[in-house]
C-alpha cells in the first residue's frame, strides 16, 4: 500500500520557491547538568530519527500531478543532521535567521535538525526544519516529541501507511455547497493589496528570526480580568506589537488594520493521525489603530468567538479545506500563482502551535525553551508563531525586513503592552 500526499500537501510542495521557502521550525533550548559535545547530541538524534518512519521518506510525484511517499533508498540520517559552535545571543539569532532561509532538498526527506552549542550557561539548542507537505503544525509536534527522551508523555504508535487515492471523491450536494460556500467567501473577501504597507512586501532571501519570552501567570492574569482565552490574550498582544511597528512607519491610522490569517487544525476532528496537511484556518482583523489596549482585546476576542462559533469549516479563512476539491495536476499548474496572491486576502500568519506541559528532555538535558517558526508567505513582511510551554509563553517573528529584526525591541514592547493590561486591571480594583 502507499501512502499518497493529500492535494493540500502537493500544493505545498508546489509553492516552494527559493524566496518563500515552505518549512516550518522551531527552536528548542536545553540545560544539560554537565557539559556536552555536539557529536553526542547529534548521535542521539540520528539515532532516533532512524526509527520514525516518515522521516526516512521523500515525497515521489507522478506525471499526472500526484506524489507519494516513498522510502528513500539512500536515506542516512546523517546527511540531516548537523552541528554548530557560536557564542552570543546575536550571533545565535543570525545562524538561526540563516538555516530558515535556506530551502530543503526536496529530492531527499524534507527535514533537518541543527545542533547549536556555546550558548549561554552552557545550554545548547536544536533547531528543526520540516517541509509543511511533510506535516502541519500538530503533526510536527507529535514527530518531534518522538526524537525527546521517553517521559510521561504518551506518543501514539507510527501511523500506518494509507491507501489514499489521489482522485478526489464525489462530493455529496451538501459538501459542494459547503464548497461554494468557502469559495464566495474568499471572493468577497479579497481586496487589492496595500503596495505601501510595511506587513506587504517584496520576497527577499534575506530573514531574520526573532524570539522573545514571557511569563505564562502574566498572561492568565489578564485573561482573568478582561475575559477571553490565553490565545486571545497573546493575539491582542501580537496587534499592540505590530501597531507599535506601524506607528514608526507612519502607517497605522485609526482605522488601520492588519488582516491575520489563523489556522486552526482539523487533526482531532478527523481522528486520523496517519493524514496528511489536516488545517482550516480563521481570518481576523487586528485592530492596529486602535490606542487603547484593552479595547484592542475586546476587539479580538469577539472576532475569534464569532469565527469559532460559525466553525473552522466556514468563512475566507477555511481557504485550505478547499485544496482538497481540486485535482493534484491543478496544484502543480496553479499553486505558484495562488502562493503570490496570498496579499489579496490577508497580509500575516499568526499560528499558536500547542506543546504539552509535561517536563521534556534530550539525552538527560531538561527542555528550557520552544519556538515554533511560521513560514512566511510570498509577499508578507513577517510570520508569527506562539507556543506555551509549562510556565512560559514563547514568541517568534520570522520577517525579511529590517526593522523588525530587533530582538530588544521585540521584548520591550511585548512587555509594555502587557503592562498597559495589567495596569487597566488595577483600574477596576484588581491586584496584580
Amino acid at each position: 500500500m502507499t501512502d499518497h500526499l493529500s492535494p493540500l500537501d502537493i500544493a505545498f510542495l508546489a509553492m516552494e520557491g527559493n524566496s518563500n521557502p515552505l518549512h516550518l521550525g522551531a527552536v528548542a533550548t536545553f540545560a544539560p547538568a554537565t557539559p556536552v559535545h555536539p557529536a553526542r547530541i547529534a548521535a542521539v538524534l540520528c539515532e532516533r530519527a532512524l526509527e520514525i518512519p516518515r522521516l526516512r521518506q521523500r515525497a515521489r510525484t507522478s506525471l499526472l500531478g500526484g506524489a507519494r511517499w516513498v522510502e528513500d533508498p539512500g536515506f542516512a540520517p546523517e546527511d540531516h543532521v548537523f552541528t554548530h559552535h557560536v557564542r552570543g545571543r546575536e550571533r545565535f539569532a543570525t545562524l538561526v535567521s540563516h538555516l530558515m532561509a535556506q530551502p530543503l532538498d526536496l529530492t531527499r526527506p524534507p527535514w533537518e535538525l541543527h545542533v547549536v552549542t556555546g550558548l549561554a550557561g552552557g545550554r545548547f539548542a536544536v533547531v528543526a526544519k520540516l517541509h509543511h507537505a511533510l506535516c502541519d503544525g500538530m503533526k510536527a509536534v507529535g514527530l518531534g516529541l518522538q526524537l525527546f527522551d521517553a517521559s510521561r508523555l504518551s506518543i501514539p504508535d507510527a501511523p500506518r501507511e494509507s491507501s489514499r487515492s489521489i482522485i478526489p471523491s464525489i462530493p455529496s450536494l451538501r459538501g459542494i455547497k459547503d464548497t461554494l460556500d468557502i469559495a464566495s467567501s474568499v471572493l468577497m473577501n479579497t481586496r487589492p493589496p496595500t503596495l505601501n504597507s510595511p506587513v506587504l512586501t517584496a520576497s527577499t532571501r534575506p530573514r531574520r528570526v526573532v524570539m522573545s519570552r514571557l511569563d505564562l501567570v502574566d498572561v492568565h492574569r489578564i485573561r482573568r480580568a478582561h475575559g477571553g482565552t490565553v490565545n486571545d490574550v497573546l493575539l491582542a498582544l501580537v496587534t499592540g506589537a505590530l501597531r507599535h511597528w506601524l506607528s514608526a512607519h507612519g502607517s497605522a491610522t485609526p482605522s488601520s488594520v492588519v488582516r491575520a490569517l489563523i489556522p486552526v487544525n482539523q487533526r482531532s476532528r478527523s481522528g486520523d493521525a496517519s493524514a496528511g496537511n489536516q488545517i482550516s484556518g480563521f481570518l481576523v482583523s487586528l485592530p492596529v489603530g486602535e490606542p487603547d489596549p484593552v479595547e484592542r482585546l475586546r476587539c479580538v476576542r469577539e472576532q475569534m468567538e464569532s469565527a469559532k462559533a460559525a466553525g473552522p469549516d466556514r468563512g475566507a479563512g477555511a481557504l485550505p479545506l478547499l485544496a482538497d476539491k481540486v485535482p493534484p495536476l491543478v496544484h502543480r499548474l496553479a499553486a505558484p500563482v495562488a502562493a503570490r496572491c496570498a496579499p489579496l486576502l490577508f497580509d500575516t500568519l499568526v499560528t499558536s502551535v500547542p506543546l504539552p506541559s509535561v517536563p521534556l528532555s534530550l539525552d538527560g538535558a531538561a527542555l528550557c525553551e520552544l519556538y515554533p517558526i511560521a513560514p512566511v508567505a510570498p509577499g508578507h513582511a513577517v510570520g508569527v508563531a506562539l507556543s506555551v510551554y509549562r510556565s512560559s509563553v514563547h514568541v517568534c517573528l520570522h520577517t525579511n525586513q529590517a526593522w523588525m529584526s530587533d530582538a530588544q525591541w521585540l521584548d520591550g514592547v511585548l512587555r509594555r503592552e502587557l503592562a498597559s493590561l495589567q495596569d487597566a486591571r488595577e483600574l477596576v480594583g484588581l491586584p496584580r
